[in-house]
Formats: structure tokens, C-alpha cells, sequence
């Protein structure tokens, strides 16, 4: 049972990011790749100065990190604003209740497996250590795409 809700979640959480961020699929010259890294960096409406600096860090690592893959569309980098109701399904699936940065491998166009990053809350001090987390998840997910 907990596999098929989780089936319908990360469908349903797909639909929602594709639409939710028709702004960087219209920079895109076609549809994403069937396999590939999305990094969801999820936050709140209103944010303090510590969930500015790891929205901030987790940007600086992917767009550094994997810049020729952002571009072919194999890594991906949404920031969410959990409180949102129009993302909810996102929120509820992922089971978020505070900021929060989820590397999901994506396989086929579903969701495989995904991870709650969340040594980013002891790396936060530690800018290099931050990025260096968040690149080697995303690299390990990458890898395992291949």
C-alpha cells in the first residue's frame, strides 16, 4: 500500500513540478530528459537569514556543480515555497514540514528514490562543506542514473 501511494505521490509531484515552473521548461528547447537529478530546495513563505544562506549555498552548488547538465536538462534545481497551497501535493509527498533540500532520481520520467538532505542544517556554517554535500548527493544520483 505505502508503495502505491508513494507511485501516485511522485507522479502527482511531477505534474505539479512541470507545471509549477513553466518558466525554465520554456527556456528549454524540449521536453526533460526521461532520466535525471532534480534538486528541490523546499521553503518557507517568509525566510530567516539561515534558510536565505542554504537557499543560497544549494543554488551556488548546483548551478557551479553541474552547469552543462542544467543546461541538457539531466539536473534540474526548483525552489519551493512549502507554504504555498498550490504546493501541497509536493509538501504532503515528500512529507515536508520545514525547510528542507530533496535530491530525487528520476528514472523514466517517475520518481525512483529520493533523499532529504538533511545534514544541510550542520553544514550551514561550513559554505564549502555545504556545497560539497549537496554536489556529492547529486553525483551519487547521477551515477546511479547512468
Amino acid at each position: 500500500m505505502k508503495r502505491i501511494a508513494v507511485t501516485v505521490m511522485t507522479g502527482a509531484a511531477l505534474a505539479l513540478l512541470s507545471s509549477s515552473f513553466s518558466e525554465r521548461a520554456a527556456a528549454a528547447s524540449s521536453a526533460p530528459p526521461k532520466d535525471r537529478v532534480v534538486a528541490m530546495y523546499f521553503h518557507r513563505t517568509e525566510r530567516c537569514p539561515t534558510c536565505l544562506k542554504m537557499g543560497s549555498y544549494t543554488e551556488e552548488a548546483i548551478t557551479r556543480g553541474f552547469a552543462a547538465q542544467l543546461k541538457a536538462g539531466v539536473v534540474e534545481l526548483h525552489s519551493i515555497d512549502f507554504q504555498d497551497k498550490k504546493n501541497a501535493a509536493l509538501t504532503k509527498g515528500y512529507r515536508i514540514t520545514g525547510p528542507a533540500l530533496i535530491v530525487a532520481k528520476v528514472v523514466d520520467n517517475k520518481v525512483a528514490e529520493f533523499k532529504n538532505l538533511k545534514e544541510i542544517w550542520t553544514h550551514v556554517g561550513d559554505k564549502n562543506a555545504f556545497i560539497k554535500y549537496v554536489q556529492d548527493n547529486v553525483t551519487a544520483y547521477q551515477a546511479a542514473a547512468k
